[in-house]
């Protein structure tokens, strides 16, 4: 199997990443290292035919409809190459090169003269191209010459010498060794044809562009096997148990790629995670080398979110390959455990959150990329992603969500005081009591409700202080509700004196107010609080003393 179609695939993505989708570094570095991989298989040359739009690696036909090979076919004829030869073992600098200099603007019909000098000027060892002429008015060509006259190349020759291991049969001035049956594109300018390709009368004054086009079109004239397999997912993991050499794993790994992208756009999310699960199964047995690195790259260029996300979605709907589905997003990292938690806030219904949310809890990168949202510009992402580190009680959080106190939206910083109420450590209890001075009295109110469970004298000497400044009368019911449910005795005197008609403190009483005492003194029910409802049952105020009278009545049942 030629490794030079796959190696089409992976360096057409990566133009089409440079051209589209430039701060795709991630997905540009995956493309990086799979070509760095099979260019070690051996020599690439890539041919494209301007006028069909056609894409060859070798004597492969490489499929249009796969991303970036009409892209490259493009700029390959905007730059004036037909032609371009990538070495046995190419360097990643030497390769990415390639890729930018070839996603960059060109000068039409200068015959190559732009991208000659750049890649001059980088270096590129390993790298030599093919270029059609520059301009020249048009001399009829025979009627049987299978290309067209535009098709005619000169070779450009580097400036620096092609760097590749020659065997002691290669001639010396050989700039590369390929397998028998692969063309080549001498770096020096002299014929790319091989010895027995037919003659064709192509009109140019140079031998050289005469033979070169008859080599090109050799290449163009076979016709290759199909790029996307025909085979079912099943077959081909069996293809990988069989493979002979790494040049099949390399193959079928990228056939399974595209055919759990191509599953994905039809709808098939099964099919996803059983590839998805093959391959990371296999992957796990490797001992480390070329063939599992293979693996790596595979898995990379599938942990995308729609992939992940069919495989998440999988996990409330098949119940029985939860372990399956587990072992694939912890294998993909944060970006399987971000799949998760983007299932979890939009799960239909609490059977569905509490399966997601299960396997969440056991990814090992789960907590790493809930801390990461916490850092996003979407109010919404952080609030969902404080309260689930909350739920998972990750203290190794905490110090992320006191941070979140200091939100600019009340949202976020009321769900980060619920979050650190969970985690219950002594600096998560620290943030909740300064919470209780929040500019925002919703958050007023919800640090009140944290604190109110600890039933100390810190909390009820910090809620006596906040209420004597508190102006918001909702945030004052919820103190003195606080109050009552922690009990000290101090609350206990601070409820008396807030029930009383009349005080220093608080000269204006509204009935509410006096209300919310009586019952938080009913919620306590220390004897303090009951003797303070004994005289408050005789009050001036019908409700006031209504409430107290009810109040005994409960608390002597």
């Amino acid at each position: 199997m030629d490794h030079s179609a796959t190696f089409a695939r992976h360096f057409a993505r990566l133009v089409s990443l440079l051209l589209h989708d430039t701060g795709n570094v991630v997905e540009q570095k995956m493309c990086l290292r799979a070509l760095v991989t099979v260019s070690k298989r051996g020599v690439v040359t890539l041919i494209a035919r301007e006028g069909g739009g056609r894409l060859f690696a070798n004597t492969e036909s490489v499929a249009e409809a796969l991303t970036g090979v009409a892209d490259v076919t493009m700029q390959m004829a905007a730059h004036s190459v037909i032609a371009i030869k990538i070495g046995e073992g190419s360097r990643a600098a030497d390769l990415l090169g390639l890729a930018r200099t070839l996603s960059e603007p060109a000068t039409r019909d200068d015959g190559g003269a732009a991208i000659r000098r750049k890649l001059a000027a980088f270096g590129a060892e390993t790298i030599d191209i093919a270029t059609a002429p520059a301009r020249v008015a048009a001399q009829p060509a025979p009627a049987a010459s299978p290309i067209a006259a535009s098709d005619a190349v000169t070779v450009a020759a580097m400036d620096a010498p092609t760097v590749v291991s020659t065997p002691a049969s290669a001639p010396p001035d050989a700039p590369g060794v390929a397998p028998p049956d692969a063309p080549t594109v001498p770096s020096s300018p002299r014929s790319m044809a091989s010895s027995d390709a037919p003659t064709l009368a192509v009109p140019a004054t140079n031998p050289a562009v005469n033979v070169a086009a008859q080599d090109a079109a050799t290449l163009l004239s076979q016709l290759a096997a199909p790029d996307v397999s025909k085979l079912s997912h099943a077959e081909l993991l069996e293809t990988l148990d069989s493979a002979p050499n790494a040049d099949v794993v390399i193959k079928t790994l990228d056939d399974l790629a595209l055919l759990a992208e191509h599953s994905i756009r039809i709808g098939k999310a099964a099919t996803v995670g059983e590839i998805f699960h093959g391959v990371v199964t296999r992957e796990a047995k490797l001992r480390e080398g070329d063939v599992k690195r293979a693996y790596g790259a595979a898995i990379r260029r599938m942990s995308k979110p729609a992939l992940l996300r069919a495989v998440s979605l999988l996990i409330p709907k098949r119940p029985e390959g939860r372990q399956y589905y587990y072992e694939v997003l912890d294998r993909t990292g944060e970006e399987g455990a971000e799949a998760v938690i983007e299932q979890i806030t939009q799960a239909p219904t609490r059977e569905d959150r509490k399966a997601l949310f299960e396997v969440l809890r056991e990814l090992k990168d789960a907590v790493p990329a809930l801390k990461r949202m916490l850092g996003d510009s979407r109010w919404f992402v952080v609030r969902n992603a404080a309260d689930l580190l909350g739920e998972m009680v990750a203290t190794h959080a905490e110090g992320d969500l006191v941070a979140l106190l200091r939100h600019n939206d009340d949202r976020v910083r009321r769900s980060a005081t619920n979050a650190l109420l969970r985690l219950g450590t002594p600096d998560a209890m620290k943030g909740i009591y300064e919470a209780v001075n929040d500019k925002s009295p919703e958050v007023r109110i919800q640090a009140t409700a944290a604190i109110a469970t600890r039933k100390d004298v810190k909390t009820s000497h910090t809620l006596i202080r906040a209420i004597e400044d508190e102006h918001d009368g909702d945030v004052q019911l919820a103190m003195i509700a606080a109050l009552g449910r922690i009990a000290t005795p101090d609350a206990v005197q601070k409820l008396v004196k807030m029930a009383e008609p009349e005080g220093r403190l608080f000269r204006k009483k509204t009935t509410a107010f006096r209300i919310a005492a009586v019952q938080a003194l009913a919620e306590a029910r220390t004897p303090a609080a009951l003797s303070a409802l004994r005289e408050l049952a005789g009050d001036k105020e019908r409700e006031v003393r209504e409430t107290a009278t009810r109040a005994l009545a409960h608390a002597s049942r």
